[in-house]
């Protein structure tokens, strides 16, 4: 039982995919339907074209908003009204604006060394112990330098390594959206065609139908 509900879903969503063909469809079924039926007269398939003609001019605007939206441009109303907004008035106040500068000012780190002092004068073996501390203070300086630098280095490679994901995203994204505009309303403007030929069409022979219902 079950099997036999999933697969009558399966043949639903089958059937409904090309919702957009059925809707072409039903609009000229039902044009076809108000046309061909007795006694129909001239003003009827005239007004019955012109429906379908505004049906798919009201395409064309359906595509075009949603173009607009998928740019996150302002919709046609947001874009009068802020048109209207921009009337300009008879008495303008004057604003005058002052600029803010900020200064930032950054306070390096400054390390402390140790370094010991040789004495000429101090024996030999002193003298060799204060210079052994230096070369051992000096080798943990370059090292420590050397772990800063790499530091830094890691931190360059991800800072562009990040830069150069984020990049890709936005491309991959800006080439979705551009495909998303260029064919996504195709299937929108070619019912919006079919809706506009078959409305001229009746508008045209609105006259001979009428005679031939008769």
């Amino acid at each position: 039982m079950n099997r036999v509900v999933v697969w009558l879903k399966a043949i639903f969503h089958w059937i409904t995919e090309p919702h957009l063909v059925w809707m072409a469809l039903l609009g000229v079924v039902l044009a076809g339907i108000i046309v061909i039926r007795a006694g129909v007269s001239e003003i009827q398939v005239r007004l019955t074209g012109l429906v379908l003609q505004l049906l798919g001019l009201g395409t064309v605007v359906y595509g075009i908003r949603e173009t607009r939206k998928l740019f996150g441009r302002p919709s046609f109303r947001q874009s009068l009204r802020g048109w209207l907004s921009r009337f300009p008035r008879w008495r303008r106040d004057v604003v005058v604006g002052a600029g803010a500068a900020s200064l930032v000012v950054t306070a390096g780190g400054a390390g402390v060394h140790v370094w010991t002092k040789v004495d000429p004068a101090a024996p030999i073996e002193a003298q060799l112990n204060a210079l052994t501390r230096n070369v051992e203070r000096m080798n943990e300086r370059l090292t420590q330098m050397q772990k800063d630098s790499d530091s830094e280095l890691r931190k360059h490679s991800e800072s562009l390594r990040q830069e150069r994901q984020f990049r890709e995203e936005g491309d991959e994204h800006l080439h979705k959206r551009l495909e998303a505009a260029e064919t996504g309303g195709l299937h929108i403007s070619l019912i919006g065609a079919i809706w506009i030929f078959l409305g001229l069409i009746l508008s045209t022979v609105s006259p001979e139908i009428a005679q031939w219902a008769r």
